[in-house]
């Protein structure tokens, strides 16, 4: 690894090694970068030409042919190690190379407390033609070590955020999902099952946020690889003969995590497996009992006023009212409002009666499930309902000098029988994508009333973790609940 990081280390210009760069070498980092083994029995399989990982960008990337049957493939990464992380992915723009590449581990003569000759050895290059993704993971708090690697792909075609970098935005707004598939969840891991391990041989601090929390391995447990958890159509097919080897496979992609309910740190001692293997961090000098104990003395302080918090939206508001704050003692810190869809000629009647302070809006779920016909709504149905949904919200507030109306990071969906099947599409493409269009709108709105959370470092790496497939699971929206009841009230100001 040391000589490898060396190789590309005198073969780029310093800013090439410290940023994730806009344009790629492919032919040079190919040659000189470790290889990640692929799946060969993928749904792509045959379109990916390479694997590798770049640890000076600090990104894991993908080389597909130009002739691939999905050159603009939906992927999501995760690493399992230490620490878990969600990989942020980006299409490069591809650099030949040519002529000859000659490495060694360091230029020359080494000169020192010893003398040395490098042995130098000429590479072959690849040609750099195709689409190449990097999954990048800089921003992400990681401490050194082994990291597993899972990559699978979601859509042979990426119509979600990434879709933008080929068309502009009026065009991605009004291009349909509908027709969109995932890929089979049987078969859509592209990396290696038992090889594909990366080393990171120095620690990421983080960006900020995610400098506020983060997922690790509890102490004690021996580190293994995280599998995505799905339901693949195959493993409900009614066939009396499924082979023993068949019926295991479902049940490790089904049932990967134990204890399936409740808080897992109730569990300690007993066995842990899957996403329950890894507990909360909190950072930045923050701790969960101190912030719930704020948080329970605002609540009970009568002596100052308390803002009133309204969550609207359907299950996921109502599941952290319902079941969340009781667990943290804070039950009567929000009123449940329920809307399932954006509602603008509504949600002001709705909200005049509720002397609301501050409002918290999750609403997607519905308009990307089959409960909303034959087709999802597109980013720019959505967009312009929730717009207008935002805008009466303010109204309600235009005469309280402390109302704010807040957007959360919408709940990711694993792959679930309903998704695997083509008949809803709740995947992590198409809410992402409905969380970018509320960052558009915010920006469009252009109010310091309105303001996006981002809960991804809470949130994401547990997108397939759902108990019953749909809400997060108990443990994780515990977290949610929590940093977002501070930010709002808050509690995280001047937090650095």
């Amino acid at each position: 690894r040391r000589i490898l990081s060396t190789y590309y280390a005198n073969a780029l210009p310093k800013e090439q090694l410290e940023t994730s760069e806009p344009t790629i070498n492919v032919a040079l980092k190919e040659t000189i970068l470790p290889t990640i083994p692929r799946n060969e029995n993928s749904t792509i399989a045959t379109d990916i030409i390479r694997i590798w990982h770049d640890p000076h960008s600090r990104s894991v990337c993908v080389h597909l042919k130009e002739d691939a049957r999905c050159p603009h493939p939906s992927l999501l990464g995760r690493l399992s190690g230490p620490a878990l992380a969600i990989l942020d992915w980006k299409e490069m723009e591809t650099k030949s190379a040519t002529g000859t590449v000659l490495c060694t581990s360091l230029l020359g003569r080494l000169s020192g407390p010893a003398l040395a000759i490098l042995d130098w050895k000429e590479m072959e290059t690849t040609s750099a033609t195709g689409t190449v993704l990097c999954g990048n993971y800089g921003n992400k708090w990681l401490d050194a070590g082994e990291y597993f690697v899972e990559i699978i792909i979601l859509y042979c075609e990426d119509f979600g955020v990434g879709a933008l970098g080929r068309m502009n935005k009026t065009e991605w707004m009004e291009a349909g999902v509908a027709t969109r598939c995932v890929e089979d969840a049987m078969n859509n891991r592209i990396t290696s099952k038992d090889e594909s391990t990366i080393e990171i041989s120095s620690p990421t601090g983080g960006s900020r946020n995610y400098r506020i929390g983060r997922w690790v391995r509890r102490k004690g447990l021996p580190l293994r690889p995280l599998f995505t958890r799905s339901q693949p159509k195959e493993c409900f097919n009614k066939n009396p003969n499924q082979s023993n080897e068949h019926k295991k496979m479902c049940s490790a992609l089904v049932n990967r995590d134990v204890p399936r309910k409740g808080l897992w740190g109730d569990y300690q001692g007993k066995d842990l497996r899957g996403l329950p293997e890894y507990e909360f961090q909190w950072g930045l000098n923050l701790t969960e009992s101190g912030l719930i104990n704020r948080l329970q003395q605002r609540l009970n302080d009568k002596s100052t006023y308390l803002p009133k918090i309204c969550a609207v939206g359907d299950s996921h508001s109502q599941y952290m009212t319902d079941f969340t704050l009781p667990l943290l003692n804070l039950t009567g810190m929000f009123e449940w409002v329920e809307y399932r869809w954006p509602s603008p000629s509504r949600i002001a009647n709705t909200l005049k009666g509720k002397n609301c302070d501050i409002v918290f809006v999750q609403i997607g779920q519905w308009p990307a499930s089959n409960k909303s016909g034959r087709y999802p709504f597109s980013f720019g149905k959505y967009h312009e309902k929730m717009k207008r949904h935002v805008q009466n919200t303010l109204k309600t507030l235009e005469n309280n000098t402390i109302g704010m109306v807040y957007l959360p990071t919408l709940d990711q969906c694993p792959l679930m029988r309903v998704i695997s099947t083509c008949r809803d599409w709740r995947t992590p493409t198409t809410m992402d994508s409905y969380t970018f269009v509320n960052q558009l709108m915010i920006q469009e709105l252009n109010t310091a009333r309105v303001k996006h959370v981002d809960t991804n470092f809470i949130i994401y790496p547990h997108w397939d973790g759902h108990t019953d497939w749909q809400h997060l699971a108990e443990d994780v929206r515990y977290r949610k609940t929590i940093f977002l009841t501070a930010l709002m009230l808050g509690e995280l100001d001047g937090i650095d």
